[in-house]
């Protein structure tokens, strides 16, 4: 008589002789030893559609919701036997396979233990048994906030994209990378790095977007947590060859995703601006606008009146006259990573930032506090080494260099060229700290018709017009 199929909750170590329908999830590729194998995660039953389940709204779902998956392994001297028949989506009957405890130390499985092949394994029924859809198990946020998730097991999470950060596109002494922030429907942040593959489709999806005004929503599947340090101090991550994502993609978890977005949360408006090494610069998201479309994309026009008065962080358009130049105690430059703008310390390279990375050659940016009026409203703005040196049109390390040749070493000395910055009319796209009282610049344009333009726009508006953004 036929063995009976059996639940995969139910694998243990006790025995071999175990029969189980599966659907293959996720399939990758391993080299060990410079030998290949492939490695797989299998499911069965039934599964939860993910709409029923506002992942960062509500606290998740209970295990019973869900069906079972597990971890397999195919060591090399299966490989060739069963690579080409195992396909993503696809059904089978497995049966007879070792049993092993899943003592890894990134798990993409939750399961007490996982599969591995061996010579008495046997597949077959291909695409003979119907198995739901997997709907994600996807971690709220908040979850990862206060640490209550699994410190071995790799997550799913999906949210969209709000900020992106340092980038590097390109191969050479560094790894390719991207660092952004996302966002999930209670407002909750975390950041991610992404590295390699990962990474370049980011990149590319991010310059080939052709309508911008859709937002980026991004499923990171298999993904780890690893501590961070500064704003954010938990980061989301990809392994190196198990990760997946999914960016816009035409699946049911990323359209219900963006369509509760949309419906149900307050709408994040974003300065998504690239740090490039050695300076700024606007990301793809901005490049194919028009200097007003910058300006104006992704904020709320206010007068400067308005912005002071509100108590959240916003990002908003509004016009002003720099009428002052504030001595910062750190003077009016400071030494820079080369891995994201935080500042660095130390006498002799490498230097150090506070994420912890080193940097060997020394750049300087221009960081300068102004005084900006507008219809008798007075506020401290914070201009940045872009924006600066495009209104003193030179650039940083020529500053300085100019001011070396005249025996001034410090950077408490303000050169007289920063006078420059008074008295000019501009149009800002700022973020409004309220816990500062200032406005760190994004952007801004000296262009007549662009400074009209925004003041003919910046007129008040009801306090339930008002766009915020939740930190």
């Amino acid at each position: 008589m036929a063995r009976s199929l059996e639940k995969i909750v139910d694998v243990n170590d006790e025995k071999e002789l175990w029969k189980v329908v599966v659907k293959i999830h996720h399939k990758w590729s391993v080299i060990s030893n410079n030998k290949e194998h492939f490695e797989m995660v299998v499911y069965d039953s039934k599964y939860i559609l993910f709409w029923k389940v506002k992942i960062g709204l509500l606290g998740g779902v209970n295990d019973e919701d869900f069906g079972s998956d597990i971890h397999v392994t195919v060591p090399p001297v299966y490989r060739q036997s069963f690579d080409s028949l195992f396909v993503v989506n696809d059904t089978y009957t497995i049966a007879n396979f070792q049993v092993q405890l899943n003592d890894l130390l990134f798990k993409p499985s939750a399961h007490k233990y996982l599969l591995k092949f061996t010579g008495g394994t046997k597949v077959g029924d291909k695409n003979v048994h119907q198995i739901q859809e997997k709907a994600w198990r996807l971690t709220p946020f908040r979850d990862i906030l206060t640490g209550k998730w699994n410190k071995d097991q790799l997550l799913d999470v999906i949210g969209v994209v709000d900020e992106i950060g340092y980038t590097q596109a390109q191969v050479g002494s560094k790894k390719q990378q991207v660092n952004f922030v996302i966002r999930d429907l209670s407002n909750n942040t975390i950041t991610v790095t992404l590295w390699e593959a990962c990474a370049v489709q980011f990149i590319n999806y991010v310059e080939r977007q052709v309508d911008t005004a859709i937002p980026v929503v991004i499923l990171i599947q298999y993904a780890k947590v690893k501590e961070a340090f500064g704003k954010y101090p938990l980061s989301v991550t990809n392994t190196y060859n198990v990760t997946k994502v999914a960016i816009n993609e035409d699946m049911e978890t990323i359209k219900q995703f963006a369509k509760m977005l949309t419906q149900d949360t307050i709408m994040v408006v974003s300065g998504l601006r690239t740090q490039q090494s050695q300076g700024r610069s606007q990301n793809s998201y901005t490049s194919r606008q028009s200097p007003t479309q910058k300006l104006l994309s992704n904020v709320i026009l206010f007068p400067l009146e308005k912005i002071v008065k509100l108590k959240d962080t916003t990002f908003c358009a509004t016009v002003a006259t720099i009428t002052k130049i504030f001595a910062s105690k750190y003077g009016w430059y400071y030494q820079a990573c080369h891995e994201c703008p935080n500042k660095v310390t130390g006498d002799k390279p490498p230097y150090k930032c506070v994420k912890g990375h080193d940097t060997e050659t020394a750049i300087f940016m221009y960081k300068i506090e102004v005084g900006v009026l507008h219809a008798g409203t007075k506020c401290k703005f914070v201009l940045w080494d872009k924006e600066s040196e495009e209104l003193l049109e030179v650039s940083v390390a020529h500053m300085r260099e100019t001011m070396f040749q005249a025996g001034i070493f410090d950077p408490l000395d303000f050169p007289l060229a920063l006078d420059k910055l008074l008295d000019q009319e501009l149009a800002f796209k700022v973020k409004w700290q309220p816990d500062w009282s200032n406005c760190s610049v994004i952007m801004l344009a000296k262009d007549k018709p662009i400074v009209k333009e925004s003041v003919n726009e910046a007129v008040p508006v009801d306090d339930s017009d008002i766009v915020i953004v939740w930190f």
